[in-house]
């Protein structure tokens, strides 16, 4: 029996230890790549660009012309009029008609080819949106997943204290033990433990967060811990990017900018499907019918068979309608004043949405070479601060400075560190946006090299 629980425990141990091994581990580019295929909005956007490919292809099938085809029968009962003769009878009859019609459009303003071009240009605008909303989805990853990182790397700055901390807190209870220093210190030593514990406590709550947010954007349902891979190779180094460049670059294959031209051209035909309405319409139709009726009789009064009368009762229509627009209360030239001021406004939307990408572009540069010179510095600051410590930890342990000062040394490396930390991730969160700018999907490239 004891045999037996030993093999289960083993058997356990190893199932436990293969899955946590086999725990995948998650990339920048993975990351996106799963919420792209999951995310529940994207679906919506898909839809959105499937409806309006279907608009625009029954927008063409309007050019062909319309079939209908109709048929009827009844009974006659009481004083009717008689399909052969007109003539009123008294006499109780069957009837029954078939007829085939159709129309076709053959001028209507040129109404049809607008309305192709408006529905095509609605179908490019509504993929650029889809495309848009999976560009948004990838930066919103991104930043949630550096998010992770720079928690990640801030729980390990807070293990670092408090591990520092209770080192330097057994050294003091030992050295006040034998004298050699005053129990206050100690006491001080312990409260500032606490504090550290806390704010680790803190970070690893903040961090939880972030991870619950990365994993509610990949719509990622799993309780497992995260672990995720920053295999960001890039050297932070300065940029030299001349803005107008990189701007006409980006405007020239964004899809936010070209979903907001599309849009202007759509309104475009909009103004020319009003203007159509302005014109006269010409229609052709035609139509072919026959029919049964059993009034109709031959010489001897026995009604005629049915194949006979489907031949000799059949007729045919060919002809053309024209309509003038005269007089509809101003309705028809106020649709197309309304189409021309849309117009007017989907044009000024287009220049300030130019206006704010630029400027936009223009922060981003200027943030990209702010955090450059942020980082080196503080890189710099944390050689410093790291022999600033070492000194003041042995200064301290020989009594030469006061706990005040040893603190002080300490919460300066761990801040400094902090700072390298922040604006290392920060860097890479803007070079990643400069890469877009530059028509890189970077989650792509990265995912090809794999």
């Amino acid at each position: 029996m004891i045999k037996k629980r030993i093999i289960l425990i083993i058997v356990l141990y190893l199932i436990i230890g293969n899955t946590a091994q086999a725990q995948q581990k998650w990339s920048l580019s993975q990351c996106i790549s799963y919420a792209i295929e999951n995310n529940i909005n994207l679906k919506d956007y898909e839809i959105l660009e499937r409806l309006s490919l279907e608009q625009a292809r029954q927008a063409k099938r309007n050019m062909l012309p319309g079939i209908e085809a109709s048929s009827g029968a009844g009974l006659s009962f009481g004083r009717s009029a008689d399909p052969n003769t007109n003539d009123y009878i008294n006499t109780e009859f069957f009837s029954s008609s078939f007829d085939l019609s159709s129309s076709i459009v053959v001028f209507d303003g040129f109404r049809i080819q607008n309305q192709i071009k408006y529905q095509q240009f609605r179908k490019q605008a509504s993929e650029y949106n889809r495309l848009k909303a999976t560009d948004d989805l990838a930066f919103n990853v991104m930043v949630a997943f550096f998010d992770v990182v720079y928690y990640k790397g801030m729980l390990g700055i807070a293990n670092e204290q408090v591990e520092a901390s209770k080192l330097s807190l057994k050294t003091t209870e030992k050295k006040v033990e034998v004298g050699l220093k005053a129990k206050t210190d100690l006491l001080d030593m312990r409260a500032n433990l606490e504090r550290e514990e806390l704010n680790k406590i803190q970070i690893e709550n903040t961090l939880e967060t972030a991870t619950l947010k990365l994993k509610q954007l990949m719509n990622l349902i799993s309780t497992e811990e995260m672990e995720l891979v920053d295999d960001s190779t890039v050297v932070i180094n300065e940029q030299v990017t001349q803005p107008q460049q990189l701007f006409e670059q980006y405007t020239g294959w964004s899809p936010y900018y070209r979903s907001i031209e599309a849009n202007v051209k759509a309104t475009e035909k909009g103004l020319a499907l009003s203007r159509s309405a302005l014109y006269p319409s010409i229609y052709a139709r035609g139509s072919i019918g026959t029919g049964f009726y059993e009034t109709n009789t031959d010489a001897d009064g026995n009604t005629v068979a049915f194949g006979d009368q489907w031949k000799n009762n059949k007729n045919q229509y060919l002809g053309a309608s024209l309509s003038i627009p005269v007089f509809s209360r101003w309705s028809n030239r106020s649709e197309v004043k309304k189409a021309k001021l849309e117009l007017e406004r989907a044009q000024n939307n287009l220049d300030d949405e130019r206006q704010k990408m630029f400027f936009d572009m223009v922060n981003d540069l200027t943030e990209l070479e702010s955090l450059y010179k942020e980082h080196s510095q503080y890189v710099k600051r944390t050689e410093v601060d790291e022999l600033a410590f070492q000194a003041a930890e042995k200064k301290f342990d020989q009594g030469l400075i006061d706990i005040n000062d040893y603190y002080i040394a300490k919460n300066r490396l761990a801040n400094t560190q902090s700072q390298v930390l922040r604006s290392r991730t920060q860097w890479e969160i803007k070079m990643k946006i400069l890469q877009f700018y530059r028509g890189q999907r970077f989650w792509e490239m990265e995912e090809s090299l794999q």
